[in-house]
C-alpha cells in the first residue's frame, strides 16, 4: 500500500497534540508526570513548581520550533507564520488574563495548581503544533 507524502503531512499538521496523547513519549509530559507524582511535590507549591518547570520547557520547545520554521520557510510563508505567532502571543496573554480572573473567583489552594496546569497545557498545545509543522518541513529533506 502506498501512502502519499501529502497525506502524511496532512496528518502531522492536524494531529500533533493527539499523537502525544495517544501514547507517544513527550519528554516534557513524562518529566511533569514524574515531578507531580513525587511525594516531595505533594504540596500546592510543589505541584505549581512542577507545572512552572513544564511550562518553561514547552515555551523553550515552542521558541525552538518557531526559530527552525523561520529559517526553513520561504520568506512569504515566514511572514505569515510571524503574523500568526504574534496573534497567538496576544491571544495567550489575553487568555492568561481571563484564566486568572476566572480562578480568582474560586477559593481554596487546590485551584492554584489547576490554574498552573491550564497554563502549561496552553503553551504545550502551541509547542506541539509548531513541532508538527517542523516535522512536515522535514518530510522531503
Amino acid at each position: 500500500m502506498h501512502v502519499s507524502k501529502r497525506f502524511i503531512a496532512m496528518l502531522m499538521v492536524s494531529l500533533p497534540a493527539a499523537a502525544f496523547a495517544a501514547g507517544s513519549k513527550d519528554p516534557t509530559a513524562v518529566a511533569l508526570d514524574r515531578c507531580l507524582n513525587d511525594a516531595a511535590n505533594a504540596s500546592t507549591a510543589g505541584q505549581t513548581d512542577c507545572e512552572a518547570t513544564a511550562t518553561k520547557a514547552y515555551d523553550h520547545r515552542m521558541n525552538a520550533a518557531y526559530a527552525t520554521l523561520m529559517r526553513k520557510l520561504p520568506p512569504n510563508v515566514a511572514t505569515d507564520l510571524r503574523a500568526s505567532q504574534r496573534t497567538w502571543l496576544t491571544f495567550r496573554d489575553q487568555e492568561a488574563k481571563a484564566r486568572g480572573a476566572l480562578f480568582e473567583t474560586r477559593q481554596g489552594t487546590m485551584y492554584v495548581p489547576m490554574q498552573a496546569g491550564d497554563a502549561t497545557n496552553f503553551i504545550r498545545d502551541r509547542a506541539l503544533q509548531l513541532e508538527g509543522y517542523v516535522a512536515v518541513m522535514a518530510i522531503d529533506e
